[in-house]
């Protein structure tokens, strides 16, 4: 992949999370709850899939839509954007990490 199409994934990424705030606070929620839990580490295909449970199941928000491209994005926009959540979620090197 050239750097425009990085570029280009970054510039989709805010356009989704802009259009989707829903889908950051569920994950914050989330993950909050499973640090209450006592959970040191957790994994971001985890919690994405939690809020496509509650969204579907619990809450029955058919509409809710998560696009599993933007997990490294959330996991580490999270990490960056909520301190109590710094080192929170098992990462890999990812084009996410040359992006943001």
């Amino acid at each position: 992949m050239t750097r425009r199409d990085d570029i280009g994934a970054v510039a989709r990424f805010a356009e989704y999370h802009a259009a989707n705030p829903d889908v950051y606070e569920a994950l914050l929620r989330f993950a909050r709850e499973a640090k209450r839990a006592g959970r040191t580490r957790m994994s971001i295909n985890l919690l994405h899939e939690r809020v496509r449970w509650y969204t579907t199941v619990e809450a029955n928000l058919d509409a809710f839509k998560v696009n599993n491209n933007w997990r490294p994005y959330y996991a580490r926009l999270l990490m960056d954007q909520e301190p109590d959540l710094a080192d929170f979620f098992e990462t890999r090197e990812a084009k996410a990490d040359r992006e943001l």
